[in-house]
């Protein structure tokens, strides 16, 4: 019995409060995508003659909310923590709106090999409407991305409504919001992935950016004056890669990462699952030029990797390839939403066991990148009131 006692003690002194899955390989060829690259470049087109086309560095010159100090003590390990505005007057509250959650996490480094987007360091993230639960009800305002300066001594930014844009009854060419859970996001280049939980991934194009009217209503409001529910910019749908074989139709597209530490370019997709037993994540390789995901043939594409993962409440995943050649995974997975509930991050080198390191994270830990300049990985909370932005050294945890 005193054995056990100290057995028991080891283990929880250590973080081993639970047992810890095995990692399963799947067959990756049973997981294909079909895409559509291009699909609304007509569309976004007429949008390019009715509204202004801006800059990503523009939007980043525009910025109107400071990213304030992280208000709870930072765990041990991270670094550059901050969070969302909170003004003073109560007029803006970023940090404990109930209707905005934050998800998906992105950067610069993703979009470019240097680091820099131009000059700017960038950071995306993503968020959708909480509030409205149904697709179709007009209160959803769907999906908007923060564009944060990161290059700051103080970070600030600036949210933009995704949008997919229509022709109208009439003929108009208008828009409407993007109503999905956007759970994770990657900046590749001018697109941007977005995962769309039951269907795929949308792309949306960077390279199209429009200014449009102050408004509450969102799309063609008559007399060629467009709106977004209030919001300076919009960003359009330009493509989408669905879900193909009956394995893809059956996964949950809840997160995505960028793996540019692989020959060719990758990415990472992967499935939220509360028990655990459906927690699954698949790796496609990218086509550097055309900045879409390579096909097998037409517009197929086929997973190179597919493993089941097995960690309850998995929201997250990145990799980064080690100097002897070793993949490493990170995972994150939350813990409820109590005061103390902080999120676990996972290792995981294949052939090797996945390797807790808990309350490394914050609460509600969610989407992940990984920024090579800095040897970082990146993700950010979701609970109102404990909205961390953070990064914490990928060697640090074997």
């Amino acid at each position: 019995m005193l054995l056990t006692k100290i057995f028991t003690s080891a283990l929880l002194a250590v973080g081993f409060v639970a047992a810890v899955p095995r990692v399963q390989k799947l067959d990756e060829t049973e997981f294909t995508l079909f895409g559509k690259p291009g699909h609304y470049s007509g569309l976004i087109k007429r949008l390019d003659e009715a509204l202004p086309n801006v800059s990503v560095n523009k939007v980043i010159k525009d910025v109107n909310h400071i990213n304030m100090n992280y208000p709870h003590d930072a765990r041990p390990g991270w670094n550059r923590e901050f969070s969302w505005s909170k003004r003073k007057d109560g007029t803006y509250n970023d940090q404990g709106t109930k209707k905005w959650y934050p998800q998906g996490i992105t950067s610069s480094s993703d979009a470019y090999g240097k680091g820099t987007y131009g000059k700017n360091d960038i950071i995306l993230a993503s968020w959708y409407d909480h509030t409205t639960k149904k697709a179709t009800d007009p209160k959803n305002k769907g999906v908007r991305i923060s564009f944060i300066d990161n290059g700051r001594s103080k970070p600030a930014y600036r949210n933009v409504l995704l949008v997919v844009p229509y022709e109208t009854k009439k003929g108009n060419i208008s828009y409407h919001p993007v109503r999905i859970h956007a759970g994770g996001i990657m900046w590749y280049g001018d697109k941007l992935y977005v995962v769309d939980t039951d269907a795929g991934i949308r792309i949306f194009d960077l390279g199209h950016i429009y200014k449009v009217s102050n408004g509450k209503k969102i799309g063609h409001v008559g007399k060629g004056k467009y709106t977004a529910a209030n919001y300076k910019y919009i960003i359009p749908q330009w493509g989408h890669y669905l879900a193909k074989s009956k394995t893809a139709k059956g996964f949950n597209f809840s997160f995505i990462s960028l793996d540019r530490t692989t020959k060719p370019d990758s990415f990472l997709v992967g499935q939220y699952d509360k028990t655990g037993k459906k927690n699954r994540i698949a790796r496609f390789e990218l086509d550097a030029g055309t900045r879409m995901p390579k096909h097998s043939s037409g517009t197929t594409a086929v997973a190179t990797q597919f493993y089941k993962i097995g960690l309850k409440s998995m929201q997250g995943a990145v990799s980064v390839t080690q100097k002897n050649g070793d993949q490493k995974y990170f995972f994150t997975c939350s813990k409820g939403d109590g005061p103390s509930a902080y999120g676990t991050l996972y290792t995981w080198i294949p052939g090797k066991g996945l390797q807790p390191h808990t309350k490394a994270l914050s609460r509600g830990p969610e989407d992940l990148m990984y920024r090579k300049q800095t040897n970082s990985i990146y993700t950010l909370g979701e609970h109102p009131g404990d909205r961390p932005i953070y990064g914490i050294n990928a060697d640090k945890y074997d």
